[in-house]
């Protein structure tokens, strides 16, 4: 067999090769892609639900912190308390 030869059946034999397989290929890196992005969001996913259980446990473990944030969202004072917000103080700075 010549090289010529030897050449133009590598050449075809390549050629069957992609054809065949190369939906395949396109195939295996699509899905590969998609694991990868689902992998990331998972992780994102478990991170938020950490932060989510974080947070139960403190609102149900923490009443200092539980009533901070009353105080905070709700304006909300104890009787005869006098609350002076923070953003007093800045504007007598500038």
């Amino acid at each position: 067999m010549t090289m010529h030869r030897r050449t133009q059946w590598m050449t075809f034999g390549a050629i069957i090769l992609a054809v065949a397989c190369g939906p395949l290929l396109l195939d295996l890196i699509d899905v590969s892609w998609k694991r990868y992005t689902m992998h990331r969001r998972l992780q994102r996913l478990e991170a938020f639900h950490q932060e989510l259980t974080d947070e139960q446990q403190r609102l149900t473990s923490d009443p200092v912190y539980v009533e901070g944030l009353i105080r905070s969202t709700f304006k909300v004072a104890k009787p005869n308390e006098i609350v002076i917000p923070r953003d007093a103080f800045n504007e007598q700075d500038r």
